[in-house]
């Protein structure tokens, strides 16, 4: 049996030769078929470029264009238009663009998770609806539209922050800061013992204690009030207007805190030498004066009568205050005649 037969065929050597011949051929015309003959773009496809001043890493022919995270074209061509510029082809699907204008912002962005890029496309107010052989320049003014987001720009914004940032003289800085820190222990020991004091003694709600806390921020707005006018008063006073005046005013300042506060410390000082053993001796003499009445009560009641009574025994005259008093003189008739004859009647 020849080589080239196969048990149970009838495939002879003219045969074989024949069907070889006509694979050869259509494989060849198949070829010929795919280079030749264009392909047929889809009726709603069109041709949008865009003038950028740099394209991002990882751009390239083939890359995905996409639509709030939808495909919606790839990148068809990318050459040179001029110095520090470059024109992007972009073939897209027209009836996904869903009304896109020449407003647009692009991102170069990963467009999976292995940071393959791709060019995200974001739609804005304005412009005109992109056409077939529309140009978009995104140079110049414009060049804030294009956003570079892709791994390898975040990669070089890492690098940037480790050679200019994360420099010995941080370290030295964080060193510094880490020491002058533990100076605040005593604080903090200070606060958590008096967290823990409260929690462990504490006897009323915090309901209670929140509300009278609280209560005592009602005199914060009046403050800052009063803060705000008087800050507004100094802007707006005529006086403080003139120069002159500003200065004269700027100096009683000045003569406050080198003149007077020293002399008035040296004051308080000398007297403490002097007059500080006195004040024990003043407080126990107000603690006797104040011992000595026995009823506090009682005592601001009868003194509140006293000046009370002493107010209506004085009447008002052109001459002045005069007491007004009752004299009894039946008793006495040798000095009631004589008396009533020289005040009129009176007695």
């Amino acid at each position: 049996m020849p080589a080239y037969a196969l048990p149970g065929t009838e495939v002879g050597p003219g045969r074989a030769r024949v069907l070889g011949t006509l694979a050869v051929v259509l494989a060849l015309v198949g070829v010929l078929a795919w280079r030749i003959v264009p392909d047929s773009a889809p009726a709603d496809e069109i041709r949008v470029a865009l003038l950028v001043g740099e394209v991002g890493a990882g751009v390239g022919e083939g890359t995905d264009v996409r639509l709030d995270g939808v495909r919606v074209g790839s990148v068809s061509a990318i050459d040179a238009a001029g110095r520090n510029r470059q024109r992007l082809e972009l073939t897209l699907s027209g009836s996904e663009l869903f009304g896109l204008t020449n407003a647009l912002r692009i991102d170069y962005a990963p467009g999976n998770l292995f940071g393959i890029s791709a060019i995200e496309l974001h739609p804005a107010a304005g412009g005109a609806v992109l056409a077939d052989g529309s140009t978009v320049d995104l140079t110049g003014r414009a060049a804030d539209r294009v956003h570079d987001a892709t791994l390898a720009a975040l990669l070089k914004s890492t690098g940037d922050l480790t050679d200019e940032v994360l420099t010995p003289k941080l370290v030295e800085l964080l060193g510094t800061l880490s020491r002058e820190l533990t100076a605040f222990t005593p604080l903090l020991e200070a606060i958590g013992t008096t967290a823990r004091s409260y929690a462990e003694t504490r006897q009323l709600p915090p309901s209670v204690l929140f509300e009278q806390f609280g209560s005592a921020l009602t005199g914060l707005p009046p403050m800052l009030t009063g803060a705000l006018t008087l800050l507004y008063a100094e802007y707006t006073n005529k006086y403080l207007a003139v120069p002159d005046q500003l200065r004269r005013f700027s100096e009683m300042f000045v003569g406050i805190q080198y003149e007077l506060l020293p002399t008035v410390t040296e004051l308080l000082t000398t007297s403490e030498r002097y007059f500080g053993e006195i004040l024990p001796m003043i407080g126990l003499v107000l603690d006797r004066l104040a011992g000595s009445v026995s009823t506090p009560e009682r005592s601001a009641q009868q003194l509140s009568e006293l000046l009370t009574r002493l107010d209506i025994a004085f009447r008002e005259t052109p001459d002045g205050p005069v007491l007004t008093a009752r004299i009894e003189l039946d008793v006495v008739p040798g000095l009631a005649g004589p008396l009533g004859a020289m005040l009129g009647g009176g007695r």
